[in-house]
């Protein structure tokens, strides 16, 4: 074989040989690669040509390899299997990885998460090492050069590049203090109103779901506190008289250690979907792949917990 014949035998011509050699029938390899009939049987005319051999003959109505098809039979094979170890990712076994995988979230994000995700860990994956990191404006940027892995809690619109996947629904529940003078008054949208409120800010954005779904019904409220840490929120709600609405997981999860008062909004607010957030940079890679799929299993669990809880109370 020439070396102009060698570069006219492209990969499609040895995946057709080698389906032609495995089912000796031209429709049956055809069918197997989804080709077409004629297009398998153009295939084997241009087999033949660059090996110079017939390579398949009719004995007795099937089609038989000739003494050169056997021989490359076996190489047609081990090329193959090489090609395809060369394009497909290295094997992962969460049981003998090492390394650390490093998660940019909201201090409440990582509260819900990261408890589970040690847990599972431990036992699917002990290797492992998991890095919280704080949550920056910058997320994409650190996406990007691969200083996290992946992001829970941003938010992000169709951007080149970056991948998103729903994964915590955010149920509202509002909190205040035992014997706030709110309770003994009617729990409506009038009055929640009029209450001073704190509102955990994150990011650069100024109005939130619940501002939002406010203004579309004509009502403001006033906001006396805006904080950056959702964790010391219930904290300093069981001191004042100001008024939290949160996630419904933090309010049952941190109000009862310190003795809060959980109510629902007395309006209509959407859920919120958090997703995680990944690069193309590691979309394929074996190992995130495993997380994502492992956080997703974890955040389900919490969904399911959370509608349970919802239903019920």
């Amino acid at each position: 074989m020439s070396s102009k014949e060698v570069a006219d035998l492209d990969l499609n011509l040895l995946v057709a040989l080698h389906a032609l050699l495995h089912d000796r029938h031209v429709s049956l390899a055809a069918k197997r690669l989804g080709m077409s009939q004629p297009a398998m049987s153009r295939a084997l005319a241009r087999l033949r040509e660059v090996f110079d051999d017939a390579l398949f003959v009719r004995v007795k109505g099937k089609m038989e390899p000739t003494a050169r098809a056997r021989a490359i039979a076996a190489k047609v094979d081990e090329l193959l299997a090489e090609i395809q170890g060369l394009v497909r990712p290295t094997g992962f076994d969460p049981k003998t990885a090492v390394g650390t995988i490093r998660i940019a979230a909201p201090d409440i994000v990582s509260y819900m998460v990261v408890p589970p995700l040690i847990r599972r860990l431990a036992v699917e994956s002990p290797g492992l090492d998991l890095e919280i990191v704080r949550w920056e404006a910058q997320w994409r940027e650190h996406l990007e050069s691969g200083t996290v892995d992946l992001t829970i809690g941003m938010p992000t619109g169709d951007e080149p590049n970056i991948y998103a996947r729903p994964l915590i629904d955010n149920r509202w529940a509002c909190v205040l203090r035992e014997g706030h003078p709110a309770l003994r008054t009617p729990w409506d949208i009038e009055h929640f109103a009029a209450l001073d409120h704190l509102v955990i800010t994150l990011g650069n954005a100024n109005v939130g779901p619940v501002d939002m779904a406010m203004t579309k019904l004509g009502i403001t409220r006033r906001i006396a506190l805006r904080l950056p840490y959702p964790a010391l929120s219930p904290l300093l709600v069981a001191e004042t008289d100001l008024v939290l609405t949160t996630t419904s997981w933090l309010a049952r999860k941190l109000g009862r250690h310190v003795g809060l008062v959980i109510r629902p909004p007395p309006f209509s607010l959407p859920i919120v979907r958090v997703p995680m957030v990944w690069h193309e940079r590691s979309h394929r890679d074996p190992k995130q792949q495993w997380i994502r799929d492992l956080l997703a299993r974890i955040a389900d669990e919490i969904n399911a917990s959370e509608q349970a809880a919802s239903s019920s109370s």
